[in-house]
């Protein structure tokens, strides 16, 4: 019987390298799974963060939409010709316009429109 090697039986070293390939492809796809693992878990990690920012930006607009409520009721107890009342009711139609900005970025993250660093030229 010929051999490849002197004292090593043509079957052993063809088990051998069939054990060695099964080894290789065993650890490349264990490597392969825990690279699945780990992108699934930072996909998983970068949700929650987006909804507890998304659920923050929401709490932050609601307030100021309510700050802006309660300085307009404030507003409308002064006389109309009052000088501090207009200066009031400008201040709030800025805050409205910040609002709505804020609002409308907001709606664009949502609607999949990504990072408002992105929209900025």
């Amino acid at each position: 019987m010929h051999t490849l090697f002197p004292g090593c039986q043509n079957t052993w070293w063809f088990a051998a390298c069939v054990m060695a390939v099964t080894l290789m492809l065993a650890a490349l796809l264990l490597w392969r799974r825990r690279q699945r693992q780990e992108q699934a878990r930072a996909r998983a990690e970068q949700a929650v963060r987006d909804s507890a920012a998304s659920a923050m930006e929401e709490s932050m607009l609601q307030s100021g939409q309510g700050l802006i409520l309660r300085f307009e009721a404030i507003a409308r107890r002064l006389p109309p010709d009052h000088p501090t009342r207009r200066d009031l009711l400008a201040a709030i139609d800025r805050a409205e316009r910040v609002l709505e900005k804020g609002l409308d970025r907001a709606q664009h993250r949502r609607d999949g429109g990504g990072r408002d660093d992105e929209q900025r030229p």
